[in-house]
């Protein structure tokens, strides 16, 4: 006989959390669902609830977790608003592969209303809200009676986890079934799913592979966060040390080899190094480890050469197929690897002396790019004005222990990150990038996030005045928390990273700066506005630090560090107009057709030329 228990719909879903060890339930009350918050409320001792202030940031959150960890946390919202905040951490989440469970709150479920909230007059009868959340989920589904839970979670968490897509799964929760009671079978609720098993690669398609790395003259690696997910760091430096192929890293894959491996390259692309886009141009084999090809990644599919082959290895089957590959080894990173390695350790490299000087060009290229490295790191203030932003991020990577954690994610941060930053964490999670949607406001969530995970080791955010603005709020979350992570703010007044597109595009600077109304012009170009970033944290309960030179950076990041009962936020006026430059990437922003502007009509023809070197595969 089935050990039953009469539950509601809430008590079973709050259950089910607990026995997968869930461990918190990030969200904010409302009247489509105080009825999940009296179950959590009869379990606190088990599972905690977080009291975010803004429900994207409780997504945000929950994926810096997820990030961290792989593991999920959950979200509960009201109907209406609450509900629909979550579609951007939900993006965040599908484009990044990474899990969460959004519990959103629903109108009823036997139709009668319309309920306070609820969007109605649709062609659609049966359309909600809760509809904009199927595009942005890898699970989706409206539960109707309780007892659909039984197995609607087990597939929600299935479906979340699932190697080869992972990302945000979706239960709405109408109000009149979360109150709904059924009688539940226990054992199979709570019975623990078994772990999804490891891709092994196709043999064929192995051999295939070793057989192009073994011919190829100029081969080089991309990796990305598949390298990571998979563990795979160690068979990467082995593969390409024992076969002398250099290595350019995305966002998510950054640190996959340690900033100091004469073989790492650090990027390719608009965000690349001078020494990862000159090798990267001239390679006839790409070898893309779990990459998913953006166009910060392929230069808007310019910076390969038009006859070069690829071979890809992905758990992801839409990833793995991308580029045309020669090759598709739809598999896990680090069994490939191995597998790799030991059909090359039997096979004779076909052009050794071509090889050889290729490594040699790499480390050469490499050589001169730590030179210009160290320079822009270690720029000075000009003649008593303020900072450059490469030279906060050198001290910031300086100061920061090996296994200390950065968190960013806009603006032109994420740029000088990738081309400046020095990965040294062992266990490879120092780097922590939401650069897959690039959601302004994602920092100290994030953050908040990572330190929630790993509470032994120190968290930064870095982000800019404008996502600062985007979020502030969850720094009284973590408060409340008692969550000490340090934010250091690059306040430039202003979106200085699209300032700087418009400009390097032959567009018009344009609502950009933080500027008032001008009384005699009309326009945006008045006085800087008199905010005050300090104070803003300040009256949301963090520990403060207004600074400008560099001794005063260290010092405040030396007292951050000592504090561990709440936030430090580090506010720094930065020099907007000396900037890290663009070292051969091109990104695709489009120019107008028709400008009365000649500067930007002879973008456009440039742009047309671009173009034409674009190779789509």
């Amino acid at each position: 006989m089935p050990n039953t228990k009469r539950m509601t719909a809430a008590q079973a879903i709050v259950a089910y959390l607990i026995a997968e060890g869930v461990p918190y339930v990030l969200g904010i009350f409302g009247h489509g669902n105080v009825q999940l918050g009296e179950a959590l409320a009869e379990r606190s001792n088990e599972i905690r609830f977080i009291q975010v202030k803004n429900e994207q940031n409780a997504a945000h959150l929950a994926l810096g977790y997820a990030r961290h960890t792989g593991k999920p946390l959950a979200v509960t919202t009201s109907i209406g608003p609450g509900a629909t905040n979550l579609v951007t951490g939900a993006a965040v989440g599908k484009v990044g592969r990474l899990p969460v469970l959004l519990l959103p709150g629903d109108a009823f479920s036997h139709g009668v209303g319309p309920a306070l909230q609820q969007i109605e007059g649709n062609a659609d009868v049966d359309a909600r809200a809760n509809d904009t959340l199927k595009p942005v989920s890898v699970y989706w589904k409206r539960i109707n009676r309780p007892e659909e839970l039984q197995h609607s979670l087990r597939e929600a968490f299935e479906r979340m986890l699932n190697p080869s897509e992972r990302g945000p799964a979706v239960l709405c929760l109408p109000m009149d079934v979360q109150a709904e009671a059924h009688d539940f079978d226990v054992g199979q609720l709570q019975k623990p799913r078994s772990l999804h098993s490891i891709q092994k690669p196709d043999s064929a398609a192995l051999d295939r592979a070793a057989k192009l790395i073994a011919d190829a003259k100029r081969p080089i690696v991309i990796a990305g966060g598949g390298v990571i997910v998979s563990e795979a760091w160690q068979e990467l430096g082995s593969f390409v040390h024992t076969n002398g192929i250099p290595v350019v890293h995305s966002h998510g894959g950054n640190g996959s080899l340690l900033w100091d491996d004469p073989l790492n390259l650090f990027a390719a692309g608009p965000s690349g190094t001078q020494c990862g886009n000159n090798i990267a141009v001239e390679a006839d084999l790409i070898i893309g480890i779990g990459i998913r090809y953006d166009d910060f990644t392929t230069s808007s599919e310019t910076l390969f050469a038009r006859d070069a082959r690829f071979i890809n290895i992905n758990v992801n089957a839409f990833d793995v197929a991308k580029e045309n590959p020669e090759v598709k080894l739809l598999s896990d990173a680090k069994l490939t690897l191995i597998e790799l390695a030991g059909l090359l350790a039997h096979r004779d490299m076909r052009f050794k002396n071509e090889r050889e000087a290729w490594r040699e060009r790499a480390f050469e290229a490499r050589e001169a790019w730590l030179v210009e490295s160290d320079r822009l790191r270690m720029l000075k203030a000009e003649d008593g004005a303020l900072l450059p932003q490469s030279t906060v991020i050198g001290i910031v990577n300086d100061f920061m222990e090996d296994t200390d954690v950065l968190v960013a994610a806009a603006g032109s941060l994420p740029g000088d990150l990738l081309k400046l930053w020095r990965c040294k964490d062992p266990t490879r999670k120092q780097y922590h990038l939401e650069y897959d949607y690039s959601t302004m406001g994602y920092e100290i969530s994030g953050a908040m996030g990572v330190k929630l995970a790993d509470t032994k080791r120190n968290v930064y955010a870095l982000l800019g005045d404008g996502s600062f603005m985007m979020a502030p709020q969850e720094l009284l979350t973590a408060v409340q928390e008692r969550i000490a992570i340090t934010a250091v703010v690059f306040d430039s007044r202003g979106h200085r990273s699209i300032q700087g597109c418009q400009e390097g595009n032959g567009f018009q600077r344009f609502g950009t700066q933080y500027r008032m109304r001008n009384s005699e012009t009309g326009l945006l170009d008045g006085d800087h506005l008199p905010y005050d970033l300090v104070a803003i944290a300040s009256g949301f309960g963090a520990k403060t630090f207004e600074v400008f030179g560099a001794d005063e950076i260290r010092n405040a990041l030396i007292a951050a560090k000592q504090n561990n009962d709440r936030p430090s936020v580090i506010v720094i006026r930065v020099d907007p107009e000396r900037v890290v430059g663009n070292y051969g990437g091109w990104w695709d922003v489009p120019r107008p057709q028709m400008s009365g502007r000649p500067e930007l009509r002879t973008q456009h023809t440039q742009y047309a030329r671009d173009l034409t070197r674009r190779t789509v595969r």
